[in-house]
């Protein structure tokens, strides 16, 4: 990897949303703060959204700058911290994650010196950790939040046994530390969150306010001909659940938020009514997410494989069942940016 001098590294600006985060605010700063890219260089931005716990005063020692939202809404926390950053460079990041090396973010903002075309650039793998719970292994393994992402092709991770790109978006150029891809809207994947680099020029030309969308922003910036992005070739950790009913409750609250969001959204997604079907059943049925565990077991043995069966199966019911009581309730369904 190629060094920059000193005296023209960018200066960053690193946006965290959090709500009652004290026990996972620390580490995440603490990653930040420990970079081997120049402390001076970062501005730290922590946006809170009413925490009743220490996060607020942990965030304060790591010298961040601490704004308040209120709306209780993660989307209203990141462009409230867009709007304080004082730095082209704006590095979103949620208090779950860790930057799991010190060279991490130096590595990523020489990359996009070499690619000043580049929208921005996140981390290929979720990191992996034999220590972790069984779900957050889960999501490391599989690459995913969310297994209908994972057989819509719609995940922008690579499973914990791949090692070459082989999801959507033409693939440019590969180098030793990058994919460099160029996405359509058709197959955009659900980058932008999650430790996302980028540039505040550049979601300045999308409709950031008054929530930015990672998503939406995006599609925007698709949609204007800013479409090539960095996938690195190194990993975040992201510590997601720590039970099966959290994971589950969590998209199940993603996709409540959704649904009343829905109206204000940008980003679409389409897919033929025969695919959705065929696909839902066979999630359903277990047999293909089955044989989908027992492939990766083979190849990195760990019992968090066999999850995916179970979550394959109920978290497109818990869908089915809030599509339909969405629709049957469509009236009383308003986005007033709270939960």
């Amino acid at each position: 990897m190629k060094k920059l001098a000193f005296n023209k590294l960018p200066k960053i600006s690193v946006i965290i949303p959090v709500l009652n985060e004290e026990k996972k605010i620390s580490d995440c700063l603490e990653s930040v703060v420990v970079q081997d890219y120049p402390r001076k260089l970062l501005e730290i931005i922590v946006i809170d959204d009413g925490s009743t716990d220490k996060t607020v005063q942990i965030a304060r020692k790591f010298g961040a700058k601490v704004y308040y939202n209120g709306a209780k809404n993660i989307e209203r926390g990141k462009s409230i911290g867009l709007s304080r950053a004082t730095n082209e460079y704006v590095f979103l990041l949620d208090a779950d994650n860790r930057l799991p090396h010190t060279g991490w973010l130096s590595k990523l903002i020489v990359s996009m010196q070499e690619n000043p075309q580049v929208v921005g650039g996140e981390a290929i793998w979720f990191k992996y950790d034999s220590t972790h719970g069984l779900v957050d292994r889960y999501c490391e393994l599989f690459g995913i939040n969310d297994p209908m992402a994972f057989y819509f092709n719609r995940r922008d991770r690579l499973m914990a046994i791949e090692d070459r790109w082989n999801l959507p978006g033409e693939l440019l150029k590969e180098t030793s530390d990058y994919y460099l891809i160029k996405f359509s809207r058709s197959n955009l994947l659900t980058v932008g969150s999650q430790g996302f680099l980028t540039k505040k020029s550049l979601l300045f030309k999308t409709n950031w306010q008054p929530y930015l969308f990672h998503m939406d922003s995006n599609m925007d910036l698709i949609d204007l001909g800013f479409n090539q992005y960095l996938m690195m070739k190194d990993s975040i950790l992201h510590l997601h659940s720590q039970s099966i009913g959290q994971f589950i409750k969590k998209l199940q609250r993603n996709f409540i938020l959704f649904l009343k969001q829905e109206p204000i959204r940008r980003y679409t997604w389409r897919t033929r009514p025969l695919k959705l079907f065929l696909v839902t059943l066979s999630m359903i049925t277990v047999i293909r997410p089955t044989i989908d565990s027992l492939r990766g077991f083979i190849k990195k043995p760990d019992l968090a494989w066999f999850l995916h069966p179970l979550f394959s199966l109920v978290i497109p019911l818990v869908y089915i069942f809030y599509v339909v009581r969405g629709v049957q309730f469509k009236k009383v369904i308003k986005f007033d940016g709270t939960d």
